[in-house]
């Protein structure tokens, strides 16, 4: 008898979790307010502003070599002004 307990509680709690884990796949869309896409938008130029930085100093270094900086320096100069185009809208 004690093992039939045994399994029910490992049971019960094996389908606890697993109704936790899938729960979010039945959830409405989250909505997110302006501010929340504000805030994200200034984390991602400023962590672009630092990738920006970091290829400089790679570059100064030497680890990079004079074409490979350019493109990635105006890669990730394409991405701020795209960022900071969508923040002067808001």
């Amino acid at each position: 008898m004690p093992s039939i307990l045994g399994y029910s509680f490992i049971f019960f709690f094996t389908i606890l979790s697993v109704l936790y884990v899938i729960q979010p796949l039945f959830l409405e869309e989250v909505k997110y307010s302006v501010d929340e896409t504000i805030l994200s938008l200034k984390r991602e130029k400023t962590i672009l502003y630092r990738s920006i930085k970091e290829l400089e100093m790679e570059f100064d270094i030497g680890n990079i070599d004079k074409v490979e900086f350019e493109k990635r320096r105006n890669l990730l100069k394409n991405e701020v002004s795209i960022i900071l185009k969508k923040l002067k809208k808001k």
